[in-house]
């Protein structure tokens, strides 16, 4: 969609149905326990190679913008200072740039650092990354562009050093038709013995900032696009807060950060050492802890349920923490499947879909999730860090759904699956600045105009429960409009009935 706030109750109304990105990223460096993420993550996972981890640790190393550092930057955007701002008074914005020209600008500084630094390690880098460019080109006697594929490389890892703010101006610089994106952030230092360097009270504030920004207009580059996050919540995490007997625990930052700070959702990433319900013993997770888990996500659920707050979860094959948690597949359907059984009023994601294979066994977890779909009401899926760049990977996969979508038993998945890109974790694979051309090219392809569009936003702003004048999602978000950017407000929000006010 065009630049600018077309659609809103200040502008040109637009019958075009909006594009969201219902899970994407902007957290740097500072919002993960990076160390640990790389050691028990990345390379358990062969996520990256040791190489393309050791150019990450390279560049992290010059640091991202902290909470001190970025917190005056958004209030000065926003023309005020807030109660919790301990600072001298408030720097001023920089200088509007092109988010993506400043992006390449530090790529190409990084990229002569790094060849006079480390010439042996941006070479070994260079090849495990040019692997997945012959694989997307489909050509493996073609040449191997090793300086295409550092460069890709170089640019993913330099967005852990970049501010919030930026990431942001990259992300909806980069898919410019995407009108409301959906941030996650993540909550993993629990089970990975190592902590971020901002808590996610901190990551709220920020984030809500940003928000804030977008609803306005104000974001320093040319943008309709609206941000509205969801925040990250690891029950491992609220358990040894209920221990220490805290007074503020991750629960009440979650609740707090939907009911006063706009946020639209939780995301939670069982990998981290849980199951969505009935946890017993797994790994370093014993019976007392198990026990406590499921008190905590018993009142998780049971708020969500009544607030109606969305939840979004790893739903993939990956990223464990310990090769325990995998091998009891605690990120898989099922458990969350046993779930919705008894909490039918979720809102629910899973996102990835179960991952984007060549082929697929009639077990695998896509199947399951789409059986499901049938159900539950409220379940849904999405596309995150799909390699459809991989022609052998997105033409089966896109038959796949073909056939799933034609199938009485499966068809509902057609109305439950959500565009997502997982940016900018999916930044390391070729060609991901397409990402959303190739996705919706491929679903132009199969299916018609109506069901590319549902699958590019409509699904997804039902599964946020927007446009919907009884859900209660809705009206908060209806609400917060009305206080900050009553002139802004976008055509997918509806406006509260009155016995919900």
């Amino acid at each position: 969609m065009a630049p600018g706030f077309p659609g809103t109750s200040g502008g040109m109304q637009t019958m075009t149905t909006p594009i969201v990105d219902v899970h994407c990223h902007n957290f740097n460096a500072d919002d993960l326990p990076v160390r640990g993420f790389v050691q028990h993550v990345a390379l358990h996972d062969s996520v990256i190679s040791p190489a393309v981890a050791g150019l990450l640790d390279v560049i992290v190393q010059q640091g991202a913008p902290g909470y001190a550092e970025e917190k005056p930057r958004l209030d000065s955007l926003l023309g005020s200072s807030t109660f919790d701002d301990a600072l001298e008074g408030v720097l001023p914005a920089p200088p509007t740039v092109d988010p993506l020209d400043q992006l390449e600008r530090e790529v190409d500084a990084e990229l002569v650092e790094l060849q006079a630094r480390n010439p042996e390690l941006a070479f070994r880098a260079a090849q495990d990354l040019a692997a997945d460019d012959v694989r997307a080109a489909g050509d493996e006697e073609g040449p191997i562009d090793l300086a295409r594929a550092l460069r890709r490389g170089v640019k993913w890892a330099k967005l852990f050093t970049k501010s919030r703010l930026d990431l942001a101006g990259v992300l909806t610089s980069t898919y410019p038709d995407v009108d409301l994106f959906c941030p996650m952030l993540v909550d993993l230092g629990a089970a990975l013995g190592d902590s971020a360097k901002t808590t996610i009270r901190q990551q709220v504030i920020l984030q809500e900032k940003i928000s804030r920004l977008s609803m306005l207009g104000l974001l320093p580059w040319r943008t309709g696009a609206r941000i509205h996050p969801f925040v990250g919540f690891d029950p491992r995490h609220e358990v040894r807060a209920r221990r220490a007997r805290d007074i503020e625990t991750p629960l009440d930052v979650a609740k707090d950060a939907v009911h006063r700070f706009g946020f639209v959702g939780v995301k939670v990433y069982p990998p981290m050492g849980f199951r969505p319900i009935n946890n017993v013993p797994v790994g370093d997770v014993n019976a007392a802890e198990a026990a406590e888990l499921n008190e905590v996500l018993a009142d998780l659920y049971s708020w969500c349920e009544t607030e109606q707050v969305p939840i979004t979860a790893h739903c993939n094959n990956s990223q464990y923490a310990s090769t325990a948690y995998e091998q009891a597949g605690l990120a898989g359907p099922g458990g969350w499947i046993e779930a919705l059984e008894k909490y039918e009023g979720l809102h629910l994601n899973l996102g990835h879909f179960g991952g984007a294979n060549p082929a697929e066994q009639q077990s695998a977890w896509i199947y399951q999730i789409a059986a499901a779909a049938t159900r539950f009401d409220f379940l849904f899926a999405d596309t995150g860090n799909h390699k459809i760049y991989d022609k052998g990977i997105s033409q089966p996969y896109l038959n796949r759904l073909q056939k799933m979508f034609s199938d009485n038993t499966t068809r509902t998945m057609q109305r439950r699956l959500m565009y997502g890109t997982d940016w900018f974790m999916l930044a390391i694979y070729p060609d991901w600045e397409k990402f959303l051309s190739t996705y919706r090219d491929l679903y132009r392809a199969k299916f018609d105009a109506a069901a590319t569009d549902a699958f590019l936003g409509g699904n997804a702003l039902r599964f946020l429960g927007f446009g919907d004048p009884t859900n209660k999602n809705n009206r908060r978000l209806w609400q917060r409009y009305q206080t900050y950017a009553p002139n802004q407000l976008p055509d997918w929000l509806a406006e509260p009935t009155p016995e919900t006010v």
